[in-house]
């Protein structure tokens, strides 16, 4: 069933890893999704470059239940030429699946702009990275948790994968 004027999800926030990417760095950009209804699995997710303006998409399908459901999209950009970059995405909802019947229309839009620079010749060797987010293997943002599998997501891009032993 569908509301008219009823939302179902929203780009809470959109962010760069690492925040100063050079010409040899891959790019990470985490989409914080929120939608108004259960489950929020990952439909499909694509992205494409064309010249500085990279144009992504996702969809999730949605459930039947009103409820609070927050994940976390991550679009993997290979090192882009120097230049300033518009990263725009477009956030669509379904239902049933996945693969989900799609909404009608698009729910949200966000864009971020950011500045790719040259690495220099002589580089730092020293690197002090600071983690962003732990999540487990669903994505979930969690704590650090004994016997478990964890993702540690680095401000430089790297991720580690932990697994604490009690």
């Amino acid at each position: 069933m569908i509301v008219f004027g009823q939302m179902y999800g929203s780009i809470s926030s959109l962010a760069i890893s690492p925040i100063n990417p050079n010409n040899t760095d891959t790019v990470y950009i985490y989409a914080e999704l929120y939608f108004t209804s259960s489950s929020c699995l990952l439909d499909m997710k694509s992205h494409s470059v064309l010249g500085n303006n990279i144009v992504a998409t996702t969809q999730h399908c949605l459930g039947m239940l009103t409820t609070i459901c927050n994940t976390t999209d991550t679009f993997k950009l290979n090192p882009l030429s120097v230049g300033t970059y518009t990263f725009d995405l477009t956030l669509f909802s379904g239902f049933g699946g996945p693969p989900c019947m799609p909404g009608i229309g698009p729910n949200d839009y966000d864009t971020i702009t950011f500045y790719v620079s040259s690495l220099l010749a002589i580089e730092d060797c020293t690197t002090n990275k600071n983690i962003l987010r732990t999540t487990d293997i669903l994505g979930r943002e969690t704590k650090e948790t004994k016997n478990t599998l964890l993702f540690y997501i680095y401000d430089d891009g790297t991720v580690e994968k932990k697994i604490i032993i009690e």
